[in-house]
């Protein structure tokens, strides 16, 4: 029986390897982890509609310390302002990477990897499914193919079962990752990829603040790619 378990963040990424996962395995578990993030309750009732229409058990777990240590740094998720940029400025390798600086949790990826494969030693192996892209690769190190080789590499001593970690959209880019969704037939606008988000419609909708990286990178490459973007903004994104 083939396992996997989708380390579920409540975006484009991760609602993307959700539905994937249900089509190419037996079994599938949902894990989100909270830290203390400006859109930790908006995540949590993403990850359960999904878990509801996916039929995907849920498990949440809180990490108190790394909340900690994302205050000690001082990333902009835990309790702060995130940066608002548009599309053209993200162009500029410069300021894609002080976005990204800004939001940094301190090792949050290694971190959330060594807990899914935790669990799943303890379950009998399978694959943690991660969300990780070509587009955010390009300024988040932990996105990138040589991250997952490593954690691979490790895995194969930190584990007695057979744990591995899997990055179906490691080539894609945000417009990639658009097509996937419609292929998949996925309810993407019930997502959230805001750092900042201002609730729910009244039909359970994030409402997306439409001026963070995130935003402007999940409007563009929707866009770009379908020609529709279904998402709820408060103020729509420059792109």
């Amino acid at each position: 029986m083939k396992r996997a378990l989708v380390l579920f963040s409540g975006g484009l990424d991760s609602t993307a390897c959700l539905y994937w996962a249900k089509r190419n395995y037996d079994e599938v578990i949902m894990l989100t982890v909270n830290y203390g993030s400006n859109e930790e309750r908006v995540t949590n009732k993403v990850a359960e509609f999904f878990s509801k229409e996916l039929d995907v058990p849920l498990k949440i777990l809180r990490l108190d310390f790394l909340e900690e240590f994302s205050r000690l740094r001082g990333t902009t998720l835990i309790g702060g302002e995130t940066p608002k940029v548009t599309a053209r400025e993200l162009e500029d390798m410069s300021v894609a990477q002080e976005t990204a600086k800004s939001v940094w949790v301190p090792a949050r990826n290694l971190i959330l990897i060594s807990v899914a494969a935790s669990l799943l030693d303890a379950l009998g192996g399978g694959d943690i499914i991660v969300g990780f892209n070509a587009e955010e690769g390009t300024t988040f190190p932990d996105n990138t193919p040589e991250f997952v080789e490593s954690m691979n590499e490790t895995l194969k001593y930190g584990t007695m079962a057979d744990v591995k970690v899997l990055a179906p959209l490691i080539d894609l880019d945000k417009r990639g990752i658009a097509r996937l969704l419609k292929e998949l037939d996925a309810k993407y606008e019930y997502s959230n990829s805001c750092y900042m988000p201002k609730g729910f419609t009244e039909d359970g909708k994030p409402i997306h603040c439409g001026q963070c990286e995130s935003c402007v990178r999940r409007h563009r490459g929707l866009i770009e790619a379908i020609g529709e973007d279904r998402t709820v903004y408060a103020v729509e994104p420059r792109i």
